[in-house]
């Protein structure tokens, strides 16, 4: 505890004048005294939400993180009385015998995505928990408490994970169908520990071998297993991850379709349409699965007839007349009330062909020539 104490004297004397600054500081020192960490539990502490790191599509790269996600577990220890030397808690992990795992990586429920367990240490390196004999140090924190504070209850270590979804296989060879991870498969499990040990007994990075004694009573040596669904679900916050089968999609996409200019005398009745111009909208990067929907809008409407786009409403817009869309996959005109029209794949992308043209919608006391723009916008969706 630091007490500071300042005077100010402040003589009568003229402006501009300096005053006397007296400072008095008083120190009380306070130790931190050596203790045992004893009755290690493992909390939850805190797990984020995953988050998509690099989209699934035809072209991602094997090896690529899909997905990804903090946790956070805190090791909750309580002190024993003073201990002669400087103990220091460990948080140690490794992935334990069973099914074999390259590089740390464990198969999923999901063939061909894997996880990938590792650790944002407090010295400042990422460390990954790989299938060895032996845990590895990859937290830790002197086991103390403050003399000047009646000896407190108990403190908590942190240990910081990532875990990230990796791809393994190229995207052709993932399985049909919807991507949900969901757990690890196979019979390895994650093994944490909690273990006390001398100071300085193990660094960073280093395995660690669990003593067998347990004295003083309830130290800690710790382990704690994890299998299935509770490495993914480790931490809380996490479940079953869908991976998106999508395609590469440019937003704020335009894609401009010109009519030409056409004379009124080529709509005689009611329902004359104009030539066709033909058009298509196409996505790119698309992954094996992807089964990509699109759903137009019309921008100026709604319209009466959900099949027949609006004119812009200007006093220089013809009257009397509207655009029709055709799905040429369908040979049907397009709606613009929601539904969802299939593209078709085409190789490592998808696209819908399609065709535009006026029609007249009005007679003949209504029509009117002038400009005849309409706009479709276009939404996709990959269910």
């Amino acid at each position: 505890m630091n007490l500071f104490n300042v005077w100010r004297l402040c003589l009568m004397l003229p402006r501009g004048a300096a005053c006397l600054l007296m400072l008095w500081v008083a120190i009380e020192a306070r130790a931190a005294v050596n203790s045992v960490a004893t009755f290690c539990t493992f909390t939850n502490g805190t797990g984020r939400p995953w988050v998509q790191v690099t989209p699934l599509t035809s072209t991602t790269p094997v090896g690529s993180v899909l997905w990804e996600r903090g946790v956070g577990l805190n090791i909750n220890y309580a002190y024993t009385g003073p201990a002669g030397t400087a103990h220091e808690l460990v948080s140690a992990g490794h992935w334990g015998p069973g099914t074999p795992l390259s590089d740390g990586v464990a198969p999923t429920n999901i063939d061909g995505i894997g996880l990938k367990v590792g650790v944002g240490s407090s010295d400042g390196q990422r460390r990954t928990l790989l299938q060895t004999p032996l845990p590895v140090a990859v937290e830790k924190e002197p086991v103390q408490y403050d003399s000047a504070a009646s000896q407190a209850r108990g403190s908590a270590l942190t240990t910081n994970y990532v875990q990230q979804l990796i791809l393994t296989v190229a995207p052709s060879q993932l399985p049909a169908g919807k991507l949900i991870v969901d757990r690890v498969a196979g019979s390895s499990q994650l093994t944490l520990y909690a273990v006390d040990l001398l100071k300085g007994q193990v660094g960073f990075g280093s395995s660690v071998e669990i003593p067998l004694d347990n004295r003083p009573s309830g130290v800690c040596r710790v382990p704690y297993l994890l299998m299935g669904p509770a490495i993914i679900n480790m931490g809380d916050g996490g479940g079953p991850i869908e991976v998106p089968n999508t395609c590469n999609v440019q937003t704020y996409q335009t894609i401009p379709v010109k009519l030409g200019r056409i004379s009124l005398n080529e709509f005689p009745q009611v329902g004359s349409t104009s030539r066709p111009t033909h058009f298509a909208i196409e996505l790119s990067d698309c992954a094996v699965n992807a089964k990509p929907e699109i759903t137009f809008n019309d921008k100026y409407g709604p319209p009466a007839d959900p099949t027949v786009l609006t004119l812009e409403p200007t006093a220089a817009s013809a009257q009397g007349f509207g655009i029709v869309m055709t799905n040429e996959l369908t040979r049907q005109a397009v709606r613009y009330d929601g539904v969802s029209y299939a593209m078709k794949r085409a190789g490592e992308g998808a696209k819908i062909p399609l065709s535009a043209q006026y029609v007249r919608v009005g007679s003949g006391e209504v029509l009117k020539a002038g400009a005849a723009n309409g706009v479709a916008e276009f939404t996709f969706t990959f269910p």
